[in-house]
């Protein structure tokens, strides 16, 4: 399998388009930077656990090989079997780690330009995990920020009896304030919480 010619390494650790559109809003220089570093830190993360994943697979044919040589040879193969699985385990978990924590970080500070906004929760609809699916919310909210503009936001929640929250107010934080940028919000706080 081969690479398209448009793809080079760089590219790989370039900002998604999400990112960049949240890169056009950011509104210094330095939060831009900031974006992009823990985007790239990110697809690192990206990189690192698919990297572990791969390990994780070769590790079972690395297993059954280590087990042939050490019945021919006659020796103990458990050192051998801990380096190979705890390289693959912990590769994977050092990728998933670093994915998770720069994926909230630059969740963060793609809205530390933002706006912030009081809004009240009007619906709250409860989408039903199956399996090992958690059960999430997508809850809908308004702000009247000025008399004839009214800003709509979707906010996702995973857990349990957040149709509490229905008529509450909620604080968040936004980088445009087109009314129908549904995506655009990052959760402040529960306001009287």
């Amino acid at each position: 399998m081969s690479l398209p010619e448009s793809t080079t390494l760089l590219s790989l650790f370039s900002p998604d388009a999400q990112t960049a559109e949240w890169m056009s809003a950011a509104r210094t220089p330095e939060t831009r930077a900031r974006i992009q570093r823990w985007s790239r830190v990110e697809r690192a993360g990206i990189a690192t656990t698919l990297v572990g994943v791969a390990l994780l697979l070769l590790a079972s044919f690395a297993s059954v090989a280590v087990a042939i040589w050490s019945s021919a040879s006659g020796r103990d193969p458990a050192g051998t079997l801990w380096w190979i699985w705890g390289t693959a385990v912990g590769v994977a978990c050092i990728g998933a780690l670093t994915w998770g924590i720069s994926s909230s970080r630059r969740q963060s500070v793609c809205f530390a330009d933002g706006y912030e906004t009081v809004g009240t929760v009007d619906r709250a609809i409860k989408h039903l995990g199956s399996g090992d699916d958690l059960t999430w919310w997508d809850l809908r909210i308004t702000a009247a920020v000025t008399e004839n503009s009214v800003l709509r936001r979707r906010l996702h929640l995973e857990g349990e009896h957040h149709d509490r929250r229905v008529s509450g107010s909620v604080r968040f934080r936004h980088n445009t304030f087109d009314p129908d940028a549904v995506d655009d919000i990052h959760l402040v706080e529960w306001d009287g919480a």
